[in-house]
């Protein structure tokens, strides 16, 4: 049986020493590469805070939206009439008593 022969066993790599010029554009493009990764990762920071202020916000909109449309619900009872006419605007039953404090000392 015939050993293999290396199809390849005939090229024959020579080393040269690269350029000054070469070896400062590598450097430069790798300079570049993590100047550039750098302020991709701080770009991801101030997102994610973003992101994190905007759930917080969308959170209390939603509670506050669960309220309005509560309150909405509840608009057309009579207990709320009365509750918004005494709460909000300060009227009085007129069937109910009202007591004033006595401010003058004796």
């Amino acid at each position: 049986m015939a050993a293999k022969r290396n199809p390849f066993s005939h090229i024959r790599i020579v080393y040269r020493r690269s350029s000054v010029l070469l070896k400062c554009a590598v450097l430069t493009a790798v300079v570049l590469s993590i100047a550039a990764l750098t302020i991709i990762r701080i770009s991801i920071q101030n997102t994610k805070s973003v992101q994190e202020q905007l759930q917080s916000q969308i959170n209390s909109l939603s509670q506050e939206n669960q309220r309005l449309t509560k309150r909405i619900a509840e608009l057309g009872t009579v207990e709320s009439i009365q509750r918004i006419a005494t709460e909000e605007l300060g009227l009085v039953n007129p069937n109910g008593q009202f007591f004033t404090p006595n401010t003058s000392a004796d």
